[in-house]
């Protein structure tokens, strides 16, 4: 086995769909991030705010993360994409410098 360690950044994306078009919107936004980023991992949550009604509101949402080198524009478009396809107002998004550590089967 080899051990290969690189700098890179973990990108985190915070989102969420509307319900009778999921399984569309997550599809158009893992075939966009994969054609920019060449992969993802995508995981469900569950969160909740309160409204201007003082309502508590919950809904099911997504964390997308992809590891990169690529400039920050490309994961600006990438969160502009994920806006219009899940017809979002807002969606949140970190950028960490991590070390990233591979092991490899040869």
């Amino acid at each position: 086995m080899q051990k290969t360690t690189e700098q890179t950044k973990k990108v985190s994306i915070y989102f969420a769909v509307i319900e009778w078009h999921k399984e569309e919107q997550l599809n158009q936004i893992k075939q966009t991030t994969c054609s920019i980023f060449g992969g993802y991992t995508l995981s469900e949550n569950f969160g909740g705010w309160t409204s201007e009604n003082n309502e508590l509101m919950q809904e099911a949402s997504y964390k997308l993360e992809i590891f990169t080198n690529k400039e920050d524009i490309y994961t600006e478009n990438l969160v502009q994409h994920i806006c219009k396809i899940a017809k979002q107002l807002e969606v949140y998004y970190t950028s960490e410098p991590i070390t990233l550590n591979k092991t490899i089967n040869n």
